[in-house]
């Protein structure tokens, strides 16, 4: 274990004693005993769409560069690349790993695949911004600010587009497909939360952990925890507070998503034993 990884495993644990000591753990524990378990499939399911759609987008983005893959051996690379995020906390994380794959096997320069693989992550941080500023319109806590909640909206757009030609240079209609892709992956999350939600029986403060939610994704992406353990919980924790939400019930949320998502993740495991892109066919062949 290097230091970084020792760092952020230091974090996570340091976050989680800090939400543990705020909230009723035995409650908590009971609240997610008595989750719904017909929504929770539900939640899995759309997780799983989201992440689909990510693979889809991903392999459009790919695309510009003269990578085209097939569907199966492109969906095994985005899993495969989702389990090395949960393994390889440090140094070597799930993008890097993807990327050094196609380097070696398409033997492609390092820059264009890493500006790729970044204008994947900031599509997918910019579709959550707009997806937070929607909702907030919706709640009346947030509503004096809408002045700023729709001039974010409106300058979002051309930020993703200045992005999109520095970082990709390809053409209008693939920057409208991913960038749509990018608000499918965010919404599809959204109603996999939804889920979690309604099974703790939590549906008429839907908006608002939902609101909670998108903001925590983006905490969460932040390399300061290690899975972003600990980050979403407290995140959930401290906007409750400001939202007037159930402490534990927004913990028990933020951690049964996280449970969805690493449940998902580790199914990368099975392609792990063998070359990802071994004889693999592409759409040019």
């Amino acid at each position: 274990m290097n230091w970084k990884t020792a760092l952020k495993a230091g974090i996570s644990i340091l976050i989680l004693f800090l939400v543990v000591r705020a909230i009723d753990p035995e409650l908590l524990f009971r609240v997610m005993g008595q989750a719904n378990p017909a929504w929770l499939l539900w939640a899995l399911l759309w997780f799983i769409v989201s992440k689909l759609i990510g693979a889809f987008r991903f392999n459009d983005l790919l695309k510009t560069d003269g990578i085209h893959l097939d569907t199966r051996p492109q969906l095994r690379l985005y899993w495969l690349g989702m389990y090395y995020n949960l393994l390889l906390p440090g140094g070597i994380s799930g993008d890097g790993y993807k990327i050094k794959i196609l380097m070696d096997h398409f033997g492609r320069p390092l820059r264009q695949l890493f500006s790729i693989t970044l204008f994947d992550r900031l599509s997918g941080v910019l579709a959550l911004g707009q997806l937070c500023l929607v909702l907030a319109f919706g709640l009346p806590v947030l509503q004096p600010w809408w002045w700023l909640w729709a001039l974010g909206l409106l300058v979002s757009v051309p930020v993703s587009w200045i992005l999109f030609r520095k970082m990709i240079k390809s053409t209008v209609p693939v920057w409208v497909r991913t960038s749509l892709q990018s608000l499918g992956v965010q919404v599809a999350q959204t109603i996999a939360t939804l889920g979690i939600i309604f099974a703790l029986g939590q549906s008429a403060n839907w908006l608002g952990y939902s609101l909670v939610f998108l903001i925590s994704s983006v905490v969460a992406m932040l390399p300061i925890t290690i899975g972003g353990a600990g980050a979403r919980e407290l995140t959930f924790l401290w906007s409750a507070q400001v939202l007037a939400l159930d402490p534990e019930r927004s913990v028990a949320i933020a951690f049964l998503f996280y449970l969805i998502s690493t449940g998902v993740a580790l199914f990368g495991l099975v392609f792990s034993f063998k070359p990802v892109l071994n004889n693999v066919r592409t759409d040019n062949d």
